[in-house]
């Protein structure tokens, strides 16, 4: 092969690389708002009240990130739930460049510093001598950062395809993290990402960040009677929230996985001298560069990742070991379900769930099996919050002839809740009796299930959450 021939060959190579690069957008703000550590106010891990020194107040003002669809602002995109206080996913395949416009929508000037991308002294967002224009963007003011996932801001040998680095402000950092101001970048190998830049070898991912959130030293510091974070003892947690993505004692959603599931867990820690972290998993053990575990080590600020083989099914326990912690209420729980196998027999069409004390509530379900139904108990359940479900003391019960594809109502007089108050209500078939003599039976608790919730904007469930019943601690 001729010198000439190689060349060619040498720059068809290169300009292959380079149309393969994307150029990804991300539209995000800063934005001011309030943010609750313990939605349910209640300890959901042992399904008991929280202790009173954190039971007392769990909303504050936060500032966080959010992303928008477009450079208009006005349609913010959804996000998992489990992602919780942390911003966006940033995501690249090495090559991409990122283009990031920033709309500070916050009362207090803000930036974007990255980690793990290359980028040049405008693009930096680290406020310091020398200072470059991204460093400080003014409340209701843009800057677009441009940022670029070179090879050493991806996996490196012997990494598994996608590694997790972290995005925050660096005007005050302590400060803003601990407001809120923080979020993930996943960076997947060349080649092996699918066009949303996601790793192409694993089926579920997720973000858990372990951080203590100080509210004492919150951008708008509430003050605790006359605490403040100089004199408060130091065996004192007034104002400290210990928080998984910013939940803590369980309140944590939708860390939910089928049985089979490749998952990759990208684990990620910040904040003070008091942020040592061993986040240990119940149920599975995870595979951690070249090791077996269950447990892992986080720093303030450092980033890993660890796969699963999502194949014991079950709700399992997902906390910090570190004993203060723990009982702090740095606590999650994750679920692996097992995928629906078989046919349901009943459809449920709609009910009357919303009434007061003393007023009948209804239930319209259909036979969707090929039998004529003899009889029908269903289990009912109720949510006072997204992850509060709370079993019914009364089964429902049909004690009616359906044939197939008919429908008749069930009614049930409400003597105890003011349903008014309820987020939701679950129903699963306990036992559906054919007049064959055969009958179906759950093979788990809540095969089969639907929910109605009396505000349509939530998440469809894949998995009923575990009934509140109070065990002791681990």
């Amino acid at each position: 092969m001729s010198r000439f021939s190689g060349l060619l060959i040498f720059f068809a190579l290169l300009a292959s690389t380079l149309s393969s690069a994307t150029t990804r957008y991300y539209y995000i703000t800063a934005e001011d708002g309030i943010w609750d550590y313990a939605p349910s106010h209640r300890d959901l891990i042992h399904g008991i009240k929280m202790p009173l020194i954190w039971d007392q107040k769990t909303a504050f003002t936060k500032t966080r990130y959010f992303e928008y669809t477009d450079k208009t602002f006005t349609k913010q995109k959804p996000q998992p739930e489990w992602l919780g206080i942390l911003g966006p996913i940033i995501r690249a395949e090495v090559g991409d460049e990122i283009i990031v416009d920033f709309y500070n929508r916050s009362a207090r000037a803000h930036g974007i510093h990255t980690h793990g991308l290359r980028y040049d002294k405008k693009n930096e967002g680290g406020a310091y001598i020398p200072p470059g224009s991204g460093s400080t963007v003014l409340p209701n003011t843009h800057f677009i950062y441009h940022w670029f996932a070179d090879e050493g801001s991806g996996p490196g040998p012997g990494d598994v395809s996608s590694v997790v680095w972290w995005y925050h402000p660096h005007l005050d950092e302590p400060i803003e993290t601990n407001a809120g101001l923080m979020g993930p970048i996943i960076v997947t190998a060349k080649g092996k990402a699918r066009p949303d830049g996601s790793p192409k070898d694993i089926d579920k991912e997720f973000v858990a960040t372990f951080m203590i959130f100080d509210e004492l030293q919150g951008l708008d510091a509430p003050g605790f009677g006359e605490l403040t974070w100089q004199n408060r003892h130091m065996n004192d947690n007034t104002g400290q929230f210990y928080a998984i993505n910013g939940y803590i004692f369980g309140n944590l959603p939708g860390l939910i996985m089928k049985k089979g599931d490749r998952v990759r867990w990208y684990l990620m820690g910040m904040g003070s001298e008091m942020d040592i972290h061993t986040p240990h998993w119940h149920g599975k053990t995870v595979r951690h560069e070249t090791r077996n575990t269950d447990v892992i080590e986080l720093l303030p600020a450092s980033m890993t990742s660890a796969d699963m083989v999502a194949d014991n099914p079950g709700t399992w326990l997902f906390h910090c070991q570190v004993s203060d912690h723990l009982e702090a209420g740095m606590l999650a729980t994750y679920t692996i379900y097992e995928p629906q196998t078989r046919a349901c027999p009943l459809k449920y069409d709609n009910g009357n769930f919303w009434g007061g004390p003393d007023q009948d509530l209804s239930l319209t379900i259909k036979n969707d099996s090929l039998k004529t139904i003899k009889s029908v108990i269903l289990t009912p359940a109720m949510f006072l919050s997204r992850l509060d479900l709370r079993t019914s003391s009364t089964e429902w019960i049909l004690p009616k002839t359906v044939h197939p594809g008919g429908t008749e109502v069930l009614s049930q007089k409400n003597y105890l809740y003011d349903t008014k108050a309820l987020m939701g209500w679950s129903f699963y078939p306990r036992v559906v009796q054919y007049t064959d003599g055969t009958k179906w039976e759950p093979k788990f608790p809540g095969e089969c299930f639907h929910v109605f919730w009396r505000d349509r904007e939530h998440p469809d469930l894949k998995v009923l959450p575990p009934l509140q019943i109070e065990v002791n601690a681990d």
